[in-house]
């Protein structure tokens, strides 16, 4: 019986949780991939590319979204069975509350473990090829500077142009004018072309084409052109690349061990020790808040009396209390970046969440024990009765 009955509310909360999941994590989604967009057209990348980098994302992502679901399903979950009766006949059957709470404990163990390997190891490690595919788009010669019917300025005095680019990488109708030196402009048209890989760097290679040099330095000859045709002509991007970005990997992008102990060579790691140490408790505690959230859940339905006017105050109670306690454990999270001191708080909010919850789900009550404590009197009457 008791098997049957852990398998229904097992199932009665995980559906809840799946759509919570899921309209959370696309309502993220869409303002992440807003945020790349941007990304996408000024560099020219297909469809694809942008769902692939937008997926690389979701990881980090879920580890915020999955605790809060969770807590939201498992809310609707309990406020459902209460409502419908159910639970009043489960304890009237001689089932123990500890009985109910077991399958949902069940999600909560298995959510945080999910979390501690999105924290640890996959979110990281998206993060990390996000940034590096992102790198590689803003640092793409051919992406940045060869866009199909569109001017463009890599850098200034320099103006391409492509009228067409075949899938195979052939430009057609190309047109780059240098204008860097004013006292001599040059422009180069040419019917077809390809980017190639050079020793240096990239080379634009044209065929069939002509160099137009027009020469304002020579007082004599000032204005005239010059008309040069070519069968071949290698143009060097080289030159462009100078000034590129160096690629660092930041926090969310290490993986944990490069948190705890990075390389002797690694000069953003060794300079930002206790940051990234910060970082990788921050990881661990992750996997402790779907448990403390699902705890709050069940401390404020589980045990409560039968209430005709319904149980919003102790569903409003409960979430401002996972609001509270998720707030706290962001700003703890970012203050021991500066502070490693308060790294023991960072798990002391969910571990003393977790450990009030349980009491509460267990019976104890605070007004008696806070009536036992020697408070200080106020001096004032004293009435006797």
């Amino acid at each position: 019986m008791l098997k049957g009955l852990s398998r229904y509310i097992f199932v009665q909360a995980l559906g809840p949780f799946i759509v919570a999941t899921a309209v959370l994590t696309g309502i993220i989604w869409l303002t992440q991939a807003l945020r790349m967009l941007d990304v996408m057209i000024t560099q020219g990348q297909t469809l694809i590319a942008f769902f692939q980098l937008t997926a690389l994302a979701l990881p980090s992502t879920l580890i915020i979204v999955l605790p809060i679901s969770l807590f939201c399903a498992l809310l609707y979950t309990l406020h459902k069975l209460i409502t419908d009766s159910e639970i009043v006949v489960m304890f009237s059957a001689g089932v123990s509350l500890w009985s109910i709470a077991k399958p949902i404990l069940a999600i909560a163990i298995a959510v945080s473990f999910v979390v501690l390997s999105f924290s640890v190891y996959i979110a990281p490690a998206g993060m990390r090829e996000l940034k590096s595919r992102i790198y590689d788009i803003r640092t793409d010669v051919t992406s940045s500077m060869i866009r199909e019917g569109t001017f463009t300025n890599p850098t200034t005095g320099l103006t391409v142009y492509v009228r067409e680019r075949a899938p195979d990488g052939t430009t057609h109708g190309i047109l780059v004018h240098d204008s860097r030196n004013p006292d001599e402009p040059i422009t180069y048209m040419a019917e077809t072309g390809s980017m190639v890989q050079g020793p240096r760097g990239p080379l634009l290679v044209m065929f069939n084409g002509n160099i137009q040099r027009v020469s304002r330095d020579d007082a004599e000859e000032r204005g005239a052109a010059t008309l040069l045709y070519f069968d071949k002509y290698t143009f060097d991007l080289s030159p462009y690349l100078k000034n590129q970005p160096v690629l660092v990997y930041e926090g969310r992008e290490r993986y944990f061990s490069e948190l705890v102990n990075p390389s002797e060579d690694d000069q953003y790691g060794q300079s930002r020790r206790d940051k990234l140490l910060a970082d990788a408790h921050e990881r661990l505690v992750e996997g402790i808040f779907p448990m403390a959230l699902a705890l709050i859940a069940l401390a404020a339905l589980l045990p409560a009396p039968f209430n005709r006017r319904g149980y919003a105050v102790r569903m409003a109670a409960a979430a401002g209390a996972a609001l509270v306690l998720r707030v706290a454990g962001f700003a703890f999270a970012d203050a021991a970046q500066n502070n490693l001191n308060l790294v023991l708080l960072m798990y002391l909010i969910p571990l003393g969440a977790c450990a009030l919850a349980l009491s509460i789900i267990g019976g104890v009550r605070f007004g008696p024990l806070l009536n036992r404590l020697p408070l200080p009197r106020l001096p004032g009457r004293e009435t006797r009765a």
